[in-house]
């Protein structure tokens, strides 16, 4: 039968591997989503109720809004560093490239 077998439409592409670049783009969209993150927490009256979700599931804890404020802080440090990192990389990379 012509219809039966595997169309040329129907095979996985390769995936070519992860860039730099999209690294970069994953960083930056995780940083802009943490600073949403430290601006509400903030923003917060202090009797607040601020609760977390446990990862892979609907079940949420109570949690202290001033922790919860001061990890969402150093979270977002250490991605700015991870990203200021990827940057300063690649820089040197293209400086290394150029004649």
């Amino acid at each position: 039968m012509p219809g039966c077998g595997v169309r040329a439409d129907d095979r996985a592409a390769p995936v070519p591997p992860p860039t730099a670049t999209a690294h970069s783009e994953a960083l930056g969209s995780k940083i802009k989503e943490q600073k949403i993150i430290v601006d509400e927490l903030s923003n917060l009256k202090k009797n607040r109720k601020v609760y977390r979700q446990q990862q892979n599931s609907n079940i949420f804890f109570l949690e202290d809004r001033t922790n919860m404020l001061s990890e969402s802080k150093n979270t977002l440090d250490e991605l700015r560093k991870e990203y200021q990192a990827l940057e300063n990389s690649e820089t040197t990379k293209v400086k290394t490239q150029l004649p």
